[in-house]
């Protein structure tokens, strides 16, 4: 991703673009293994604190640049994910494993959601959504997606 367009994505959501934040967005953009604060900051090689990973992370999450994963598997960490479009993930909690299901399996559930029932559940709860998330749950069985 150019650094104009970073500039653009970063203002467009009130954050600063700084060197820091841009190594840190990149670097998530670039994996689909959806990695932890400890992961990333591993996979950036001490180049910042993990401190700096961490709030890094928490701030593009707060302005919708990135998605948060509830925290599975054994330490119970949460994951990140720079694709924020609609679309679900397959978790195993055993081995802390997060993957994306294939986007037209994602939208195909999505659009079997009434409307109707979203509304509903609006105006039951006094709840404006902003975005349904599906995260299934379960155990991988093959090595299919390794």
């Amino acid at each position: 991703m150019i650094t104009e367009t970073l500039d653009h994505l970063f203002t467009s959501r009130g954050l600063r673009c700084t060197s820091h934040r841009r190594t840190i967005y990149r670097a998530l953009a670039a994996t689909t293994a959806h990695p932890t604060v400890d992961e990333l900051y591993q996979q950036l090689d001490g180049r910042m604190s993990l401190a700096t990973v961490y709030n890094t992370l928490e701030s593009f999450c707060k302005t919708g640049l990135v998605r948060k994963i509830p925290g599975s598997g054994e330490n119970g960490s949460a994951r990140y994910d720079a694709t924020t479009d609609p679309h679900m993930h397959a978790c195993d909690p055993m081995s802390g494993r997060v993957v994306d299901v294939p986007d037209e399996l994602s939208r195909a559930v999505f659009e079997q959601i009434p409307k109707e029932q979203l509304e509903a559940i609006e105006k039951c709860l006094g709840f404006r959504i902003h975005d349904v998330r599906i995260d299934l749950t379960g155990e991988f069985v093959s090595a299919r997606n390794n």
